[in-house]
């Protein structure tokens, strides 16, 4: 049985939509979810390494990190509850160009929801002046 993770934005409605189409809960079972909101240590070690979780979730699969566009896919050939979902998947990015292109669409209309919802950008540190409830990076 494979160890599997993933780090995504909790407070992002698109990211909880996407985590429940593919059934994908954090029940003890291979699947471990990881909002990033609640472990800015994760964001920032990501951040070191030049990953913005703002911008991109990642999915580890036995330590193999896939990210962006790349945790999409590999994330639809494991957990897709359906064939059909799997296939359309496989198909939307199947080439690197347009899994690109429709990665950055899906980025940007998040950005844009969590605009909307007035939702702040995830943080990697607590700050120390307002005792540590918001995060800064």
């Amino acid at each position: 049985m494979s160890q599997i993770d993933l780090i995504y934005d909790g407070d992002c409605p698109v990211c909880n939509a996407y985590v429940q189409m593919h059934r994908l809960r954090g029940d003890g079972g291979s699947i471990r979810l990881v909002d990033a909101r609640q472990h800015p240590d994760v964001v920032a070690d990501y951040a070191s390494r030049g990953v913005d979780l703002n911008r991109d979730f990642v999915l580890k699969v036995d330590g193999v990190e896939y990210i962006g566009g790349a945790a999409m896919v590999a994330l639809s050939s494991i957990a897709a509850p359906h064939a059909f979902l799997r296939r359309i998947n496989a198909c939307l990015f199947a080439s690197s160009k347009t899994s690109r292109a429709i990665y950055a669409v899906l980025r940007v209309s998040r950005w844009a929801l969590l605009l909307l919802m007035g939702r702040k950008p995830i943080r990697s540190s607590p700050t120390p002046s307002n005792g540590g409830n918001d995060y800064h990076g």
